[in-house]
């Protein structure tokens, strides 16, 4: 469950997710989406000496793969149409210290002898580096997906739990009953002495109502149940669909705040600039929009027929 190296694309960490965002609604489904594309003759590539064009591994690859290639370009169009919606631009200065936050994560990630090592394997000075992230189309990207994403967790409601789960439910009650007696975290101490950095005890979650972990899966009946709760209080023994069995104490809830973007927009910097989303909090914002996109396969849609009938 760490977050992984940051030295990735963007669309790596599209593979979540947010209700739409008070008062503010997305640009027509119909609008066309601003064309980058190619000229369809455009060589992209060289086979063996011989030109591929742009047209030519576009087709081919719809036509080998016609759910990945839409799915890709529907996140795509996904970040796009709520940027848009939200009119979000980045600053110069803003681009500038999202790219000395994102290095000093790569330097802590990596460590201080890897992260030099990278650097002299790239021939470059941090300032040169801090410079090339700065300009670079990825970082752009990276920042409009990090103010979505934390502008999200400020309109939804939000939970903060610690987590223990079981495989056998007896185990579970035992450790239940000795939370009622010695409160949660004298229990994890008492009962997972040996599991604690490893298993059994999950680090502290937070999460929108709308997008509880699934690693392992929060399921939507226990998540109505941390509704029920106090802060600091305790769930019951939970029974998951995934067959392990929860205690879970609620740190915190926080309800989500009715403001729209252009409000807020400085709180979502200082914030993302703070703490930088991590890769769990892009996917699970995506797989929530994508649960909510309607998206229509057509079959062969991909695929032209040429007028000499071959494939």
């Amino acid at each position: 469950m760490n977050q992984p190296v940051i030295w990735t694309a963007v669309l790596g960490l599209l593979a979540g997710c947010s209700s739409g965002p008070p008062r503010e609604t997305l640009p027509e489904r119909s609008a066309p989406a601003i064309d980058h594309r190619a000229k369809p003759d455009a060589i992209v590539a060289f086979y063996d000496g011989a030109p591929l064009t742009w047209q030519m591994v576009a087709e081919k690859m719809l036509e080998l793969n016609l759910k990945e290639s839409v799915d890709q370009y529907v996140r795509w169009r996904v970040v796009e149409d709520r940027k848009a919606a939200l009119a979000i631009q980045h600053r110069p200065d803003e681009l500038h210290r999202r790219a000395a936050a994102y290095l000093e994560q790569a330097k802590k990630q990596l460590g201080e002898g890897p992260f030099r090592l990278q650097l002299s394997r790239e021939g470059v000075t941090e300032e040169k580096k801090l410079a090339q992230v700065e300009t670079s189309s990825f970082l752009s990207q990276l920042l409009t997906l990090d103010k979505i994403v934390r502008y999200s967790e400020l309109v939804e409601d939000r939970f903060e739990i610690d987590r223990a789960y079981f495989t056998d439910e007896a185990e579970a009650r035992r450790f239940r009953d000795c939370c009622a007696a010695k409160g949660f975290d004298d229990a994890a101490k008492e009962l997972l002495p040996e599991r604690q950095a490893r298993q059994g005890l999950l680090p502290r979650e937070r999460f929108a109502k709308s997008r509880a972990p699934t690693d392992p899966v929060l399921d939507p009946w226990i998540v109505d149940e941390l509704l029920r709760i106090r802060p600091a209080g305790l769930t019951g023994v939970e029974t998951s669909r995934s067959g392990l069995y929860y205690v879970i104490r609620l740190g915190g809830f926080r309800k989500g705040r009715d403001i729209v973007y252009s409000e807020v927009k400085e709180e979502v910097l200082e914030s993302v600039l703070k703490e930088p989303p991590t890769q769990q909090d892009y996917q699970r914002w995506m797989e929530r929009e994508m649960g909510r996109a309607r998206i229509e396969y057509a079959e062969g849609a991909a695929r032209r027929e040429r007028k000499d009938g071959s494939p």
